[in-house]
């Protein structure tokens, strides 16, 4: 990995983190709330593997699976520049809806437009693709591990919403279900 493409990588990471924060404080009131302590168990080991990750970085340079070229670490870059404007794109699109956690708000709208006529949870596939670009950029075993636990908690998070949108939008989401895939447009 090169150091420039690397900190870029961390500074689109940081300015995703920043948006989300602030765009945060402009929610509707949550009247339904699921999966409170699993979401923050999944972002823990996320985080803490994050921070393990950084800590084994400069332990060994044999642990790297592939050197980052320039050229792959700027391709990286750019894989993870889409995967955040997908995120915010997607986050725009759902305006006052959007829960960090898995609620259901008042005077909650099923969306169905732009990224969401793609997949039902196209924050989650751009996160996936940020997490992806990150992984290939590092070029450590501990990178891929980190995107499956990303997956896996983010796989976890949608089926938790499938059920309560299904509770509340049970044939309209019913309907949306049959026409979009939930990750991977037109795949998964």
């Amino acid at each position: 990995m090169t150091d420039a493409t690397w900190l870029a990588i961390q500074c689109l990471w940081a300015a995703w983190l920043v948006y989300w924060l602030i765009s945060a404080f402009a929610t509707k009131r949550t009247i339904e709330r699921r999966g409170f302590l699993g979401y923050r168990l999944v972002a823990a080991v996320i985080v803490a593997g994050w921070l393990v990750a950084e800590r084994l970085s400069h332990v060994s340079s044999n642990a790297r699976l592939w050197h980052t070229s320039l050229a792959l670490g700027v391709a990286t870059d750019l894989v993870v520049l889409a995967g955040l404007a997908f995120t915010v794109w997607a986050r725009i699109t759902l305006g006052r809806n959007w829960s960090a956690e898995v609620t259901f708000k008042q005077d909650h709208e099923l969306i169905e437009s732009g990224p969401y006529a793609l997949a039902r949870h196209p924050i989650y596939t751009g996160l996936i693709v940020m997490a992806l670009g990150t992984a290939i950029n590092y070029g450590r075993a501990i990178g891929f591990a980190l995107l499956a636990a990303l997956c896996g908690g983010l796989w976890w998070k949608a089926r938790q919403e499938e059920r309560i949108m299904s509770t509340h939008f049970p044939e309209a989401y019913a309907a949306y279900k049959m026409r979009v895939r939930a990750i991977i447009p037109f795949v998964l």
